[in-house]
């Protein structure tokens, strides 16, 4: 009974825990700054390539190159601040450690240090993905949140005519149900969260913990 009851408890304890919410804002955010990456790295790098052969594409590829950098750095910080995840630093020591780059603080240092790094390429690669994840995350909390209030409302639908119940103590049972649905929303949305953390923490960092 006591293991039964501390299951209980945990299942229940997830709607009044901050994380979960601190987890439902990561993933709401995911869809808007998903679609935001993909357009600006799709039409700059798109814009880029195909002005090369007029040399103006070779600053704007730069430009490019440092900015999904930063936009990954916020990545990161976003993972640990709303996730609760420790993800290491994007630098390696020994790219880091350099005596040369640490004396040279111009753009080019940065392009060095940056095309060196290998969390560069995976954090472009995590950036496009970003937007099918969001889409994902979306769906799955528009779906969850339909599904519950649908099931919460049940008696209130019943009564106006709009609801498929056959009888009122049908719809409270439906009703009731909608409560432990509430619950296990929160309980996928965490899962969901938590693996967008895991995916974070693989692609933003140098670390080979991470994978």
């Amino acid at each position: 009974m006591g293991e039964v009851d501390g299951a209980i408890r945990k299942f229940l304890m997830v709607a009044f825990k901050k994380q979960t919410y601190l987890n439902i804002l990561y993933l709401l955010f995911s869809f808007p700054l998903g679609t935001a990456y993909f357009i600006f790295l799709v039409t700059g790098l798109s814009f880029g390539f195909g002005l090369l052969l007029f040399w103006i594409g070779i600053p704007v590829l730069i430009l490019i190159f440092l900015a999904w950098w930063e936009i990954a750095s916020f990545e990161r910080q976003m993972a640990i601040w709303f996730l609760g995840v420790e993800i290491p630093s994007m630098y390696t020591q020994s790219v880091y450690d350099n005596s040369i780059l640490r004396s040279d603080n111009s753009i080019l240092r940065r392009l060095i240090l940056r095309v060196k790094t290998p969390v560069t390429w995976k954090a472009l690669l995590f950036l496009l993905i970003k937007f099918p994840l969001g889409i994902l995350s979306l769906i799955f909390m528009t779906v969850l949140l339909c599904l519950t209030l649908a099931m919460l409302f049940t008696p209130l639908l019943y009564i106006l005519g709009v609801s498929e119940v056959c009888s009122f103590l049908e719809a409270v049972i439906v009703s009731i149900a909608g409560i432990f649905m509430g619950f296990l929303s929160l309980h996928v949305l965490n899962a969901l969260a938590g693996l967008s953390g895991n995916f974070a923490k693989i692609m933003l960092s140098n670390s080979k913990k991470g994978m």
